[in-house]
């Protein structure tokens, strides 16, 4: 739990209050996970690494540990022999976009979090096989390392006063929506922001999956996808393996 303090805020006394609040309903303030800090100071936080610049303005990037983790992911693919590059541009694409999309509204320019050096890095190490060309090795790189827009601290923030609690259904099932992109984010809006397959909002936290209809997963036609619930999925799929 990270506690962010306004200047005029006594942090002792807030961190009373919450432990207080806390031990009425039977739990306790864990000192080793407990930080109380300045937002001038900066903290990490789930991958993240927050802080309030001199100028006040508010910067969020990814943290040391976290970029560290997924380097150490994509030098393992990229370094491993028995892989060729094809079949590594194929298992870093989800790494890369998974690790872009989940910082895609932090400040994602620079050498460093553009990937720039694990780019050409792969690239070098593509380009010693005595298939691939710079051409092909391009083209891998490209497959590699998707692109994924990001906007720094253009988080849309809840309306109003509504609250997840309110049946407001709709509008939770679309804000929901909001976190997915490409062909995904196509199917929600095309569906209404609804199951395909049993019909409910997407209103909780479990996974938008995109299930391919004719189960040819090189089919990315749009009238071959449709975006479920990943529990819907996986119903699907075991049913397939059942008959």
């Amino acid at each position: 739990m990270v506690i962010i303090l306004r200047p005029e805020d006594d942090a002792t006394e807030i961190l009373e209050r919450i432990s207080e609040f806390l031990r009425k309903r039977g739990m306790n303030v864990s000192q080793k996970k407990t930080k109380v800090t300045a937002t001038t100071d900066g903290f990490d936080f789930l991958g993240w690494h927050f802080k309030v610049q001199s100028n006040g303005k508010f910067k969020c990037s990814p943290s040391k540990d976290n970029f560290k983790a997924f380097r150490k992911k994509v030098k393992h693919i990229v370094n491993n022999s028995n892989y060729g590059a094809t079949t590594k541009a194929e298992k870093l694409a989800p790494v890369v976009r998974g690790w872009r999309n989940y910082h895609k509204f932090c400040k994602m320019d620079g050498s460093k979090f553009s990937l720039w050096f694990i780019n050409h890095r792969a690239y070098k190490v593509f380009n010693e096989e005595t298939k691939q060309n710079r051409h092909s090795c391009r083209e891998l790189i490209e497959k590699a390392f998707p692109k994924v827009p990001f906007s720094e601290n253009k988080h849309v923030m809840v309306a109003g006063t509504k609250s997840p609690y309110d049946g407001n259904t709709a509008y939770w099932s679309e804000r929901n929506s909001k976190l997915y992109f490409g062909e995904t984010s196509i199917a929600l809006k095309k569906q209404n922001h609804r199951c395909a397959s049993c019909g409910l909002k997407f209103i909780d936290e479990e996974r938008v999956h995109l299930h391919h209809i004719d189960e040819n997963h090189a089919n990315w036609k749009r009238n071959n996808l449709e975006a479920i619930h990943e529990s819907c999925h996986d119903y699907k799929h075991m049913s397939k393996g059942a008959s």
